[in-house]
């Protein structure tokens, strides 16, 4: 995967990714961009600070503006990906203002400015190498720009632009596996290889934990609600993708992932042999920071946030999710519920793991939450969105009428 940065007059340098690349406009000093060039092919990264957050590589400061003191890319063109990531040093601090926006280069032109989240929906998970910002779905583009805006013209430690593609998984190292007969209750899965999953890139065997107490739920703020239905698997392998080879996860961070089309796919590799009494009585995830034990996280695939406050496509004043969607996420929990005999309506005690970053509650707190919670009850976030939240009530309902 080759890129090249088309810099204007004002900005200096080539970018060299893979193979030095011509920079178009004219230039009176060189300055090299590093790339550290990811171990797949399905990764391409660009170094955007050094060790001490200072701009490195692509990046460059420009003007300020009102906000703070702004930093840019320039633009970028090249093969296709389909998400961008945002990374850095997993210690480094963040500015709290500290805003990222993007523009994508697809079929010719250049879409819109849109913003980027920096916080990962799960925060930083215990098994996480780095801190960074959720998979951002481009759909096929072959360009993108990124500009930062800090108030206090501060950047993360060891920022990285990381190009993804995850249409290069080959299908031949595909899990091949199939879930066990169907149990009671179960709603239909697609399995990790419905989308795609390349199974070289995740760890060995099982993340298995003794019992599941709660659900969590969470949306994912791909930057896209209005996806089509032949491009999930390829937003659920970006996320993959985005997780094991730019932020060092060791699997999927999510269980479970509902699609607005009523389409439930497996996440974290064993998640529906998952049962308890079984070889496989709990699988732990990556899902909400200090909070992974004794829970399996839903991610609802979309932003269901209003008016945008998270970053990517504008979701408006009411981004509330379909009754496909909440239909098969109502389904969902309740099988699962029914084989740990939770009450959905009921409440239950865990115990955070600590880990700072969204999760303000020390090491041994012990919190008591709903069994089917969402991601903002445990952890400092907007995650599941105020309008997936408003009807969680509603749900628990729903779920406990499946369970008679």
């Amino acid at each position: 995967m080759q890129f090249r940065k088309t810099i204007p007059a004002i900005a200096l340098g080539v970018v060299s990714l893979t193979a030095p690349l011509a920079a178009a406009g004219t230039s009176t000093a060189a300055a090299a961009i590093e790339a550290a060039a990811a171990e797949s092919s399905q990764v391409e990264d660009a170094t955007l600070t050094d060790s001490n957050g200072k701009p490195s590589g692509a990046l460059s400061a420009k003007a300020a503006s009102q906000a703070g003191k702004v930093f840019s890319t320039g633009e970028i063109t090249g093969k296709r990906f389909s998400s961008i990531g945002l990374s850095w040093k997993k210690e480094s601090a963040v500015d709290d203002g500290l805003t990222a926006e993007t523009r994508i280069h697809r079929n010719g032109a250049w879409d819109s400015w849109r913003e980027v989240p920096l916080e990962l929906d799960e925060g930083v998970a215990e098994e996480a190498k780095r801190a960074g910002a959720p998979a951002f779905y481009t759909d096929d583009a072959d360009g993108v720009e990124v500009r930062f805006t800090s108030p206090r013209g501060g950047l993360p430690q060891d920022l990285r632009l990381s190009f993804i593609d995850p249409a290069q998984s080959p299908a031949s190292s595909s899990s091949d596996r199939q879930p066990r007969s169907a149990q009671a209750g179960q709603p239909e899965v697609k399995l990790r290889k419905d989308w795609g999953a390349d199974e070289t890139l995740a760890d060995p065997g099982y993340k298995t934990q003794p019992s599941i107490k709660a659900a969590i739920v969470h949306h994912t703020v791909t930057g896209n609600n209005s996806y089509t239905q032949d491009q999930v698997p390829q937003i659920i392998n970006g996320i993959y993708v985005q997780h094991i080879k730019v932020l060092g996860y060791g699997d999927f961070p999510y269980h479970f992932v509902v699609d607005r089309f009523g389409g439930i796919w497996e996440g974290r590799k064993g998640s529906i042999e998952m049962q308890p009494g079984t070889a496989i009585p709990g699988i732990l995830g990556g899902h909400a920071s200090g909070f992974n034990t004794n829970t399996f996280g839903v991610a609802m695939l979309g932003n269901f946030e209003p008016n945008n406050s998270e970053g990517g496509e504008d979701t408006g004043p009411d981004p509330t999710p379909g009754e496909a969607m909440v239909k098969s996420l109502a389904d969902l929990l309740a099988w699962k519920s029914g084989q740990y005999q939770l009450n959905p309506e009921g409440s239950t005690q865990l115990v955070s793991a600590g880990g700072g970053g969204t999760n303000p509650h020390p090491v041994g707190t012990v919190l008591d939450v709903p069994v089917i919670s969402s991601h903002r009850d445990v952890n400092m976030t907007a995650c599941p969105g105020a309008k997936l939240y408003e009807m969680l009530p509603d749900l628990r309902e729903q779920v406990a009428d499946r369970l008679g």
